[in-house]
């Protein structure tokens, strides 16, 4: 299988959950033969509109290299865990945190970037300073969100939707990481409460699996679904068998129902405590 993932991002903000997540990180990257690139994004200071701009500009800077060498000391501290000639770069900037990040990854060539927010409610929006699905379009590769400190490093059940579309770059994702945890696949689509079980629910769901069928070993289960949205019922299910990773695609399998979730743009991947992945 074509090695997919060569250059992982990880935005750090010095918490213990970020320290956390790079002790699983890590040791993934290793797995898969991957450089890590630790970046951090000092943001910009409500300060300049008012303080003078010569009083402003030593606390700016004072501020990004007190970062700086923060972050040059977790590079330290983590390059014991790579494996011999795997490499672990630290890179501070400063600015919006969303735009930092999107240019950080079209300059550098990176495959796959991880984040770590969890958005409780849906108007904690307010608290978040990155849109994933909107990041996910315009960066063209995988990003992982992983709302808490869980192991990725050990991954079990990954769940799929699958809507009116094949989802080839989805699935070609979703395989890559379960053949090297000997992982099971679970497929989830709608289906109408009017459809017999002897028809097709969803010619998707039948293709996806014929595709996993013909070009893996994978354990592939197919789980017509019930229900109106594709988002909730995904996350319903995997919560149900304790997935350790949902694999979407940015739009549709991301909108959660309700109001709330609609004017707060609220997604799955901020939404669910299972560590999602919008490719």
């Amino acid at each position: 299988m074509e090695h997919l993932l060569k250059q992982i991002l990880v935005v750090v903000d010095f918490s213990e959950t970020s320290r956390l997540v790079l002790n699983n990180i890590i040791p993934l990257a290793n797995e898969l033969k991957c450089d890590v690139h630790l970046l951090h994004v000092v943001k910009p200071s409500v300060w300049p509109s008012l303080v003078d701009a010569p009083h402003f500009i030593p606390i700016k800077s004072d501020l990004k290299a007190e970062a700086t060498n923060k972050l040059m000391s977790w590079q330290s501290q983590f390059i014991p865990m790579m494996d011999k000639g795997r490499l672990l770069y630290s890179h501070c900037t400063e600015g919006g945190v969303e735009k930092e990040v999107r240019d950080f990854t079209l300059r550098h060539d990176i495959d796959m970037v991880i984040l770590m927010q969890y958005r409780r409610f849906a108007w904690s929006k307010l608290l978040n300073r990155i849109n994933i699905n909107r990041l996910a379009r315009k960066i063209k590769c995988p990003v992982l969100n992983l709302p808490a400190a869980g192991n990725i490093h050990h991954i079990r059940n990954i769940v799929l939707p699958i809507t009116n579309v094949l989802p080839l770059r989805k699935i070609m994702f979703a395989a890559y990481l379960a053949r090297y945890h000997n992982a099971s696949i679970h497929l989830v689509s709608l289906q109408e409460e009017s459809v017999q079980q002897s028809e097709t629910e969803n010619p998707y769901l039948y293709k996806a699996y014929q595709l996993l069928r013909d070009n893996t070993n994978l354990r592939i289960e197919c789980h017509p679904m019930s229900g109106n949205n594709i988002a909730g019922t995904t996350l319903q299910f995997a919560e149900k068998v304790n997935a350790d990773l949902i694999v979407v695609q940015p739009g549709r399998e991301t909108e959660l129902p309700g109001m709330l979730n609609n004017i707060f743009s609220r997604f799955l991947f901020s939404a669910s405590r299972i560590p999602v992945m919008a490719v």
